[in-house]
């Protein structure tokens, strides 16, 4: 009788202790998502790869957090290693996708 009663209760504190990691791994995940979402836009715009990290790493681009520029770099890489056709995929959904299932 006990255990009926204590693993749900046990499962109901652990969401609501859970939920807010998950929310704040939401938001760091979505604004690591629009990073390469910007990326790829100054890409498709033909940006060179070196103007568009000093474009994003400037500290002046909304789509950068101030905590993700030493990301820039290496997101750009990233990105301007895909094929172009695979740009239309909108790599910042997977991206986003991607970082949450971790």
């Amino acid at each position: 009788m006990i255990m009926r009663f204590l693993v749900p209760v046990t499962v109901a504190a652990l969401t609501l202790f859970a939920s807010p990691a998950l929310a704040d791994k939401a938001e760091d995940c979505q604004m690591q998502a629009d990073i390469v979402s910007r990326a790829v836009e100054l890409r498709q715009e033909r940006t060179r790869q070196a103007k568009t990290v000093e474009i994003m790493a400037s500290g002046e681009d909304a789509a950068v957090a101030e905590k993700y520029l030493g990301a820039v770099p290496h997101i750009v890489d990233w990105v301007y290693s895909l094929k172009r056709k695979e740009l239309k995929l909108d790599p910042g959904a997977s991206y986003y996708e991607a970082c949450l299932s971790q």
